[in-house]
């Protein structure tokens, strides 16, 4: 079938090649000589002689019409071969407009949640405390119900992927226990959540995507239930199955709306005032589910309530790598390719904490170089550099492996500081995997886990091994709230636990000098783009770094600004920058003051 469409394909390309013209003088060549072969070896057969005159009538009327038909031919297969392209560019246009939004949306949203949260631990009033759990109960609506959107586009093109990671589960129900009391006091009812005595403390499953479906469960029980309560029971049913079932004391389903409950689009019909909905959501949910090797199922008699059972299965882990003394993989010789300093330090750090020995590669040409000269077991590479992107070296070292010049070539890992749309996007440039900025050492270990064997790399010598290498995960660092205004406090907390406090304020002190007549000084750069000394791009090329320096020292605020001003094609761009510039250099100063202060308490 695949030959089929490759060979119809490569046809359809050869008709538009040749244009509508040259293709009907050739078809109407072939054709007319296949046409006076086979009449004169069918007069032979039939008749046994051949017919001058009726043979010259055919090829006459064969001259009159055949021009036309291969030519209108050729017209039909032309439209319909560009309609195709201007479909295939539509959808991705559509993805690139998806992966946009994304990005776009859910920074603020994850600003607004930070705040809420962070104000609800204030000292407030009932009033207050009420319009604050509105805000953040809206915020996680809003963050859920675009998810739905997104995942709406990405199931037509058969895009959802999972991505697992070891998780504190009893922390997670904690979580969806908050949210769903919030969401349930709002409208009077009673929440309760029902828990197995057989759960264990750690599974490893995609968060996100479970928390997308049983929020979808909740918000639709809260829906349709005008009094009583909504019950949350989750249970251990084999060693990898659980169940999460979401029963209301509702209005209930007649049996009939059953089977199309999980249709999409679809919305209960009996109920003449039903709230608004997208009627994707459960779809959706299904989806998912059957992601996770589960299903999602429904039980209800109408006026009676509903009940929504999820299965799902996970695999449980006795200790998560970021629980475990030390890292699993050690002494792996690493090729670090970033251009910004502060990156390399951050990132380096943590790489030699782990027990793995780190050459730095500042530009695509010396990473290349470096590759040629050792031998690597892993390459850490940024995305934008100077002189070539990642994907740039990705696809050069792949060549020289494919066509020999290369004897082996080592997993090659992404850095990003964008939001990453699907894995399989950046494989198809070469890349084997994507790792966020900044460098965390779950996503790192996990990341390693996937590409080393652990027996073989336990059995190599560990004589570049230092002690420091022998990591304590337990301590707990804990960073005061009130800097999660500026700070992703679980990150800040987290860098400094690996890089320890001392070297995280000589990055802090890189920062600053990098921001004040440094690399990523952007109001001087503000200044020579005024000036017309550099371009709009080049503004923005300073922004993006800025933004990955911001993230290695978790300092979200500046992150997010700067996330704003990189993006130098988007509409409000001219009108917004100089405060978006303003606003980087007082949040900077802030920020760093604020971190000063506390690390020298």
């Amino acid at each position: 079938m695949k030959n089929v469409k490759h060979f119809t394909q490569r046809y359809i390309d050869w008709v538009i090649k040749l244009g509508r013209i040259k293709f009907s003088l050739l078809g109407f060549l072939v054709l007319a000589i296949f046409a006076l072969f086979t009449h004169i070896i069918l007069s032979f057969l039939i008749v046994g002689a051949i017919h001058w005159e009726s043979l010259s009538y055919a090829i006459i009327f064969g001259l009159i019409s055949a021009p036309f038909v291969i030519y209108f031919f050729t017209v039909l297969v032309e439209r319909l071969e560009l309609s195709r392209q201007a479909l295939e560019k539509s959808i991705q246009d559509k993805s690139n407009l998806m992966a946009t939004i994304s990005h776009e949306l859910r920074t603020p949203l994850n600003g607004i949640l930070g705040l809420s949260r962070m104000l609800l631990d204030t000292p407030l009033n009932d009033q207050q405390r009420n319009y604050l759990n509105t805000i953040s109960v809206s915020a996680v609506s809003l963050g859920h119900i675009f998810n739905d959107i997104i995942d709406l586009e990405k199931i037509d093109s058969s895009r959802i992927e999972l991505y697992k990671r070891e998780t504190n589960f009893h922390r997670f129900l904690a979580d969806i226990q908050n949210i769903a009391s919030l969401l349930t006091e709002q409208k009077g009812l009673k929440f309760l959540m029902k828990c197995g005595e057989n759960l264990p403390q750690f599974l490893r499953f995609d968060s996100t995507r479970l928390s997308q479906i049983l929020w979808n469960l909740l918000s639709n029980a809260v829906k349709f239930t005008e009094k009583g309560e909504i019950t949350l029971t989750v249970a251990k049913v084999s060693p990898t199955k659980y169940t999460f079932s979401v029963q209301d004391t509702g209005q209930g389903m007649p049996p009939e709306e059953l089977d199309k409950i999980f249709a999409m689009y679809y919305q209960i019909e009996h109920n003449v005032a039903k709230p608004a909905g997208s009627g994707i959501g459960l779809a959706i949910s299904k989806n998912i589910a059957h992601l996770m090797n589960g299903d999602l199922t429904v039980s209800s008699r109408l006026g009676q309530g509903s009940t929504f059972t999820l299965m799902i299965e996970a695999d449980s882990v006795d200790k998560p790598i970021l629980e475990t003394e030390q890292s699993a993989v050690q002494n792996l010789h690493i090729l670090l390719v970033e251009d910004i300093q502060l990156n390399v330090v951050v990132a380096k750090a943590l790489l030699e904490k782990l027990g793995h020995q780190v050459d730095v590669a500042m530009s695509g040409q010396a990473a290349i170089s470096a590759f040629e000269q050792k031998n690597y077991d892993l390459l850490l590479l940024d995305i934008q550099l100077p002189d070539m992107t990642g994907f740039d070296i990705a696809c050069y070292l792949r060549d020289g492996y494919e066509n020999g010049r290369y004897d082996y070539l080592p997993p090659l890992i992404a850095l990003t500081a964008n939001v990453m749309q699907s894995k399989a996007e950046y494989q198809a440039q070469g890349i084997d995997d994507v790792l966020r900025k900044p460098l965390l050492a779950n996503e790192l270990a996990s990341c390693l886990a996937n590409y080393f064997d652990f027996s073989e790399t336990d059995s190599l010598p560990n004589d570049n091994v230092s002690e420091k290498s022998a990591v304590n995960f337990s301590s707990k660092i804990s960073p005061p709230k009130s800097l999660s205004v500026w700070f992703n406090i679980e990150i800040l907390a987290e860098l400094i636990e690996f890089i320890g406090t001392e070297v995280y304020a000589q990055n802090l002190n890189l920062f600053q000098q990098a921001i004040n007549g440094g690399e990523l000084d952007l109001v001087s750069a503000y200044q020579q783009y005024l000036r017309g000394e550099i371009s709009k791009a080049e503004l923005a090329e300073i922004a993006h770094k800025l933004k990955g320096a911001a993230a290695s020292l978790a300092m979200q605020k500046v992150q997010q600004t700067a996330n704003l001003a990189q993006q130098e094609n988007m509409a409000e761009w001219e009108e917004q920058i100089e405060k978006w510039v303003a606003d980087i250099a007082q949040d900077s100063k802030e920020s760093l003051s604020a971190i000063k202060n506390w690390l020298a308490s």
